[in-house]
């Protein structure tokens, strides 16, 4: 899968990896969304436990470092693609034009605290055109069987102004909490439709 950049410090900050406080077993996933008159921009965050992954990569201690390595970004590129596959974003019902690809972060594809973190965008294959009532609509179906903890944000810049998002009427006042907290995670389901209803003022 091919990388990209998006040169937002919102989005640097949002994506910086932080393991979610619970159980070393559990996946997490996160969605955060940022609207804006320059575009939407989408981050999709995916954790892996160390166990899961380290078992699904499969490297031998009598391999050599390179074969270890070529595993490792197998898996990599995997769980990129497993995200992107299933991923949906729709604006007002229909589906925007373009790509979910892994972003280029220092963490992405890294290990950390107990996981394997996955990042990934979206890449628009035109600028996006907001109309002033929007409707937006991520919705991810990626390990659906996992044991799983969810958290999710959406935060629009003026004039935009959210209306209603399911990371709010989850997670409350918690929603702009720190990742480490764990009222900012829930295990609700729902949080993999991320609806966010946007106004402009």
């Amino acid at each position: 899968m091919k990388t990209f950049f998006i040169g937002a410090l919102w989005f640097l900050f949002t994506a910086t990896a932080m393991a979610h406080p619970f159980s070393k077993d559990e996946y997490s996933l996160r969605t955060s969304v940022r609207i804006s008159d320059k575009g939407i921009i989408p981050l999709v965050a995916l954790e892996v436990p160390f166990a899961n992954a380290l078992a699904e990569i499969d490297a031998k201690p009598e391999e050599t470092t390179k074969v270890k390595k070529k595993k490792v970004e197998k898996y990599t590129h995997k769980q990129w693609d497993l995200l992107a596959k299933n991923l949906t974003f729709t604006i007002n019902g229909k589906k925007v034009k373009g790509k979910w690809l892994a972003i280029k972060h220092p963490a992405n594809g890294k290990g950390a605290e107990g996981f394997f973190v996955y990042m990934v965008s979206f890449k628009a294959k035109n600028k996006i055109q907001l109309e002033p009532n929007s409707t937006i609509v991520i919705e991810n179906k990626a390990y659906p069987d996992a044991p799983m903890v969810y958290t999710g944000s959406a935060k629009a810049i003026e004039p935009w102004h959210i209306v209603s998002s399911t990371s709010q009427q989850i997670l409350g006042e918690h929603e702009s909490k720190e990742l480490s907290a764990t009222e900012r995670w829930t295990t609700d389901a729902n949080l993999r439709k991320m609806e966010i209803v946007v106004q402009k003022k």
